[in-house]
């Protein structure tokens, strides 16, 4: 059993109160009412200590704001927590716990959080509503009735080091008069004990919670006669309109498509967070060979050159499938037929059936798994439905997180055996098949090397996971 030790550093109180000059204003009152400047923590080698580097968050005359406006404009309240031992790595959770007050309390789904570690500065918040909840609560150390303990950041520090935190919390922009008279408390608490935390692929497949409806990852079994052995493994993806996928990497905000089968074994695969650039797919005089493409050219030449070398070194060389057959409409175009056709062999009248390197794009299949349907349209109906028919499906698009409305994005290449046309992403939430030498968005993928560690965040916008 390991062990543990929890301290509580601050209780926060806001009030809301409304005036009336040229519409609505409120004003936030911020106050430290429990904490110490340092406290020290001993057993054997493992000893920690915590530091208090402000006093309040002061968010007074403020209103509710945007993610970008708060996180600029708000003083943080910072803390540094020292792992003085050198011998021992020391885990570590923050958790934001909000209190009962009399009268009526502010609903979480109004409140927003964000942790920076070091300098590294917060690229947005995270309603605590959508943050995971602490289930171990025996013994929280704040003054007042208990409501709800939200984990707001985790990870572990290497022996002999520290980080320091600097937590931000506002209210949302999407409140409104609504929230006029409400107040609202909670108290951060810091929980450590002498552990390291897993590696990326258990921590993906111990989240396996989604089901339809929801945002969250699941299972997707490949009992198939029609590929090969080293795809035949279950796979775990994440689905949904947004879920908990994001990744810190290369000091770039990246998302987690899964636990992907390649030639090589099961791997972790990435795409960006955002849309890279406006791109043509291939070279005007080429035909469908990604070893020309333009794409893969500015990636190899221009992009993975500004990574710096530790995350360079985390990408592993795999071998990227490149697709079979042009069957691909009707029922023959549904999310497992594309896995099928992505891995098979003659790429769509073509004889190059894959690609070996570090970077390369997302596959059609890939975007058909990652729905998790709706109340209308479930993901079982999403999955029996064509990619190529599925923006008809408001359910199967609207809540599926690789979806980028508006934009049109590259997939990877599968041509047809014209060598001219190529698939996307269209911003109606098709497949659809266009010419290479049209400028669309593209969004580079990665595979992680096994056995990377996490070492914080909970995979949330405002907190993502850092390896």
């Amino acid at each position: 059993m390991r062990n543990k030790y929890k301290i509580a550093l601050l209780v926060i109180g806001i009030m809301i109160l409304a005036t009336s000059y040229m519409g609505v204003s409120y004003s936030l009152w911020v106050r430290t009412i429990e904490g110490k400047e340092t406290n020290t923590i001993q057993t054997g080698c493992f000893t920690i200590t915590f530091e208090e580097l402000s006093k309040s968050i002061s968010l007074t005359n403020t209103y509710p704001v945007s993610d970008g406006r708060a996180l600029t404009n708000i003083k943080p309240y910072t803390l540094r927590v020292s792992n003085i031992c050198d011998t021992t790595d020391a885990g570590y959770a923050i958790t934001l716990n909000t209190l009962q007050i009399p009268g009526t309390k502010l609903d979480d789904g109004k409140v927003k959080v964000a942790v920076g570690i070091g300098d590294q500065k917060p690229v947005a918040g995270s309603l605590l509503s959508d943050m995971s909840i602490n289930n171990d609560v025996a013994n929280i150390e704040v003054n007042g009735t208990l409501d709800t303990s939200y984990i707001i950041n985790t990870g572990y520090i290497e022996k002999a080091g520290t980080k320091t935190f600097n937590i931000y919390l506002w209210i949302d922009e999407s409140a409104g008069n609504e929230v006029m008279g409400q107040g609202f408390q909670a108290g951060i608490v810091v929980t450590t004990y002498a552990t390291k935390v897993s590696a990326v692929e258990a921590t993906v497949q111990s989240e396996v919670s989604a089901t339809a409806e929801e945002s969250g990852i699941i299972e997707v079994a490949h009992d198939t006669d029609n590929v090969s052995d080293p795809f035949k493994l279950t796979e775990y993806r994440y689905t949904g309109k947004n879920p908990n996928n994001y990744m810190l990497f290369n000091n770039e905000l990246w998302r987690i498509i899964g636990l992907v089968n390649t030639v090589e074994g099961q791997r972790v695969k990435l795409v960006r967070s955002d849309v890279l650039r406006e791109a043509t797919q291939m070279n005007s005089s080429s035909t469908n060979n990604w070893s020309n493409s333009n794409i893969l050219t500015h990636y190899t030449d221009n992009y993975l050159p500004t990574f710096n070398e530790e995350s360079l070194e985390l990408i592993d060389e795999v071998t990227w499938n490149l697709g079979s057959t042009s069957n691909y409409q009707g029922s023959n175009g549904t999310p497992t037929k594309w896995y099928e056709y992505e891995r098979g062999s003659g790429k769509f009248g073509a004889n190059i059936t894959s690609y070996v390197g570090k970077i390369g794009l997302i596959t059609p299949s890939d975007y058909g798994y990652a729905t998790s349907g709706g109340s209308s349209t479930n993901r079982t109906s999403c999955l029996n439905a064509s990619l190529t028919e599925l923006g008809g499906l408001t359910d199967c698009v609207n809540n599926n997180w690789l979806y980028t409305p508006n934009k049109t994005q590259w997939l990877f290449p599968a041509a047809m055996s014209n060598g001219t046309n190529y698939f996307t992403i269209a911003a109606t939430g098709n497949i659809e098949e266009q010419d290479s030498s049209m400028s669309y968005a593209d969004r580079p993928s990665i595979y992680l090397k096994q056995g990377i560690l996490v070492k914080g965040g909970n995979g949330s916008l405002g907190n993502p996971y850092t390896i």
